[in-house]
């Protein structure tokens, strides 16, 4: 399989993944909007719903990601300015992930 066929095929997984994610999360928003910030870390502390704001959370970036990606190998003719255009993408969502998931393990277990 090309890294091309494969990179499509990922771009539609993790869309597909937020097309029923996002909406939940969003439900979960509107739900916790008049609670006080313990009844919202006892929501996030289930572990389904921490499972669930992870996944979310890694397939936003993810998809992010691919997409940016995508836009740059089409747009930047230069090779050298795309790949520290995509170097530094890169290093700025694996730092994002690995941010939330640690703001998430720190809401888990305060």
């Amino acid at each position: 399989m090309k890294s091309y066929t494969r990179h499509y095929i990922w771009q539609r997984i993790t869309a597909i993944i937020l097309l029923f994610l996002v909406p939940w999360f969003l439900w979960i928003l509107f739900k916790t909007k008049a609670m006080n910030s313990f009844e919202v870390i006892q929501i996030i502390n289930k572990p389904i719903n921490s499972l669930l704001i992870f996944s979310m959370l890694v397939s936003s970036f993810y998809h992010g990601y691919l997409g940016v990606n995508t836009i740059c190998l089409d747009y930047l003719p230069n090779a050298k300015v795309r790949f520290l255009v995509l170097f530094f993408v890169g290093g700025l969502f694996i730092f994002l992930s690995l941010l939330t998931t640690f703001s998430l393990f720190k809401l888990g277990f305060a």
